[in-house]
Order: C-alpha cells, then structure tokens, then sequence
C-alpha cells in the first residue's frame, strides 16, 4: 500500500470541483470578515472545523448558499480560486476543471463579469506560481429552474477564454432536465465557440435520469453518473459513446445514502467494465476531502495500482475540455 506522500508524486487532474464547494470553514470566516459580512453560525459543526446540514438538499441550497454568500468581490474569487488551485498543485495536481454558477451573482450581488475575471486572475497567479492548468465550466442550477433563460444571458454575456464547457447541477429529480434543454441547447448555439457538454445525472436518482440526460445533451462527460453501475446497457452505451463520468468517492458518501461505504460504492465495477472515470473532490470544502485524499480513496478503498491511477489521470486530461495543444502538453507528463 502506498503512502499519501508517495501517491503525491502521480500527477491528478480534477474534472468535477465547485469553485464556491472549495471554500474551507476557516476560508469563509475569513472572506466574511473582510467583507463585514455575518454568516449564520448554523452552518458550521459546533467546533467551526467543519460544515453541518441535515440532507443533500439542505447542503446544495440553505448550506452551500450561505457560505457562498461571503463572496461578494472579484478579489474574494481570485482569492479562493489563486488558494484551491495551488492546494491541488502541492498534491501533483497538473490540472482542475472548475465549475461556477451564473445564480452566485444573485447570491451576492457580484457582476458576471467580476466573478469571472477574479477567478482568471487566480488562475493565472496560480499557473504562473505552479505551473498548474485550469479551466473554466459554467453551470445551470437544478433548483432554480425558472433562472434558466436569464443564466443562459449571463452566459452569454461575457465569453471569457478560460470558459470551456457548460454544465448543469444541484439535487436531481427524476426527469429535471427538461426544464433547462432549452436554455441549455441556446447557449451551445450562441456561443460562438465549441463548448464541452456535461451533466450532473445519475446520482440521486438512478439510472433513469442518466438515459435522459444521452437523450436531450450531446454529452462529453456525466458528472457523477454513479448509478449508471445500476442498468447494463447504460454502462455499455457510456462506453459505446466513450462518455467520461466523473465521480466524487467521498461525496458519493456523504451525500448519497445509497452508499453507505465505500465497499459499496461502484467505482472499481464501473472502471474494471471499460468505462472512462475520473476521480474528483466535488465540495472538498464542506466535504473535508481534497483531490490527493481522493487518489488514495482509490488506492486504499478500491485497490487501484499506481498505474490505473495514472490513467485514471489520463482519462481526465483526454475527456477534458482544454485545447488539443494543452491536453498534449499534459500528456506528456504523466
């Protein structure tokens, strides 16, 4: 068995990170403060170490919400993206795909446009500090469906570089996509750029709302897609599709009652069935997780060999959303 330290020379790449979900108790307070902002003490462990809800609804809205409310500048994101990226860089991450919300801006009353360029200038500082690479996925919020056509003309508003792929997230209901296909489908037309598709799907619910998903997007990767593991032919037809599914062992956890374990949990059956997985922190900031820990999950839990990590590795860089020049570049080093 290898040790964290050891693992840490394997060079990760994280797909599946909510940028406001990075954000540490310890951080929170801190933006709070510099903003004079009060953050309902109810939202924390009794302790202050750790974040506390009652559901997964609960986490993605009242919890999720209120944390994220700190964030008020440009300055807080660079603050938090400069502060996750070299984080993820000290465990030999050579790549994150951060996800943001165009509903954050209601949340905090921050300009689309100062949300964004505050998380480029992290990440610029980042890579310039590190050598890390990132990019940007935007992201449509399960639980504010009647916000989908004004998310979309934030979307639109402002088509910074780093911007690379749209998303939707948030607690699943069965067949929830229909509200946001719309809306969804409009920004890939109107962006004037090749965005990379996803979806959150298969998670909560189970393998039906991963058929639905491959049947209204023209999906790249499925974020989580756990259940997946639940109906054959689905797994066949992610690998048919060569569709990346991007899981999250510890959130799966956390979040998903239908794992009570990691024994339980699908992530060796549905790589060990040919299908392309990656290994991602979700909310490392209210999960207590990081993407290293996540990497030793694999290897402890599931017994991955530090060659299926690396390709592990692999997969993520292939089925990212970065240009072919730096998906090569990143190849090449691991």
């Amino acid at each position: 068995m290898r040790s964290s330290q050891q693992l840490s020379t394997i060079p990760k790449a994280e797909l599946h990170v909510h940028i406001e979900g990075t954000v540490t108790p310890d951080m929170a307070r801190l933006i709070a403060k510099r903003n004079n902002i009060s953050l309902n003490p109810d939202i924390f462990s009794k302790d202050g170490t750790s974040y506390k809800w009652s559901g997964f609804i609960d986490l993605v809205t009242r919890v999720y919400q209120e944390m994220a409310r700190c964030l008020q500048t440009s300055d807080d994101y660079e603050t938090l993206m400069y502060d996750y990226l070299t984080r993820c860089a000290k465990e030999g991450a050579i790549y994150v795909e951060p996800s943001g919300y165009p509903g954050q801006c209601i949340v905090s009353g921050i300009s689309y446009k100062d949300m964004i360029d505050g998380m480029a200038r992290g990440m610029d500082r980042a890579k310039a500090d590190t050598g890390i690479e990132s990019r940007l996925t935007m992201t449509f919020e399960r639980h504010r469906p009647d916000g989908a056509v004004s998310d979309a003309d934030i979307i639109l508003s402002y088509k910074h570089p780093y911007i690379v792929g749209l998303d939707i997230a948030g607690g699943e209901q069965e067949g929830d996509l229909s509200a946001f296909e719309d809306a969804y489908k409009h920004v890939l037309k109107e962006y004037g750029k090749p965005l990379g598709v996803r979806a959150h799907a298969a998670e909560n619910i189970g393998p039906i709302n991963g058929w639905d998903a491959l049947h209204r997007l023209p999906l790249n990767r499925m974020g989580h897609g756990v259940r997946c593991s639940e109906d054959p032919a689905l797994v066949q037809e992610l690998i048919a599709r060569n569709i990346t599914l991007e899981i999250c062992p510890t959130s799966n956890i956390l979040a998903v009652k239908e794992y009570p374990d990691f024994k339980s949990h699908p992530l060796r059956k549905l790589y060990d069935a040919g299908v392309s997985i990656t290994l991602n922190s979700d909310d490392p900031g209210l999960f207590g997780t990081t993407i290293g820990k996540e990497y030793q999950i694999a290897h402890e839990e599931f017994g991955f060999t530090e060659e299926e990590l690396r390709a592990v590795t692999r997969n993520a860089i292939m089925a990212s959303f970065a240009d072919l020049e730096t998906k090569e570049r990143l190849l090449r080093k691991i």
